[in-house]
Order: structure tokens, then sequence, then C-alpha cells
């Protein structure tokens, strides 16, 4: 089995978008964003899924 190694100066990065993080659904002056709107037709996101609270960054 080969077991690969980053290089030594590899560097990680990782990116996310407010409404995957933030939630604060309609909390702080925060308006609705096209994704609040997607996400709360009726039938567009699997199991009604909606990101009102996500991983709620707004108040941790």
């Amino acid at each position: 089995m080969t077991i690969f190694q980053f290089p030594q100066d590899f560097m990680w990065g990782t990116a996310t978008a407010a409404y995957q993080i933030e939630g604060a659904y309609q909390e702080g002056g925060r308006g609705l964003s096209i994704w609040d709107t997607f996400a709360h037709t009726s039938g567009k996101v699997f199991n009604g899924d909606n990101g009102n609270v996500a991983c709620d960054s707004y108040h941790r």
C-alpha cells in the first residue's frame, strides 16, 4: 500500500458561504437572500431543509 504525504509547505484551505453557517434568519437586519427564498419554496429542497439556523454562527 502506498501512503501519500503532502509536501511540507502544503497549505490547507476551506470555503463556505454565509448562508451555510450564519443562521439568524431575519435577525439583526439581515434581509432575505436568494437561497432563503429558494429553500422556503415548497418542494425545492429535500426534507424542506433551510438555513434558518444553519450552524448558528450568528449567535456563537
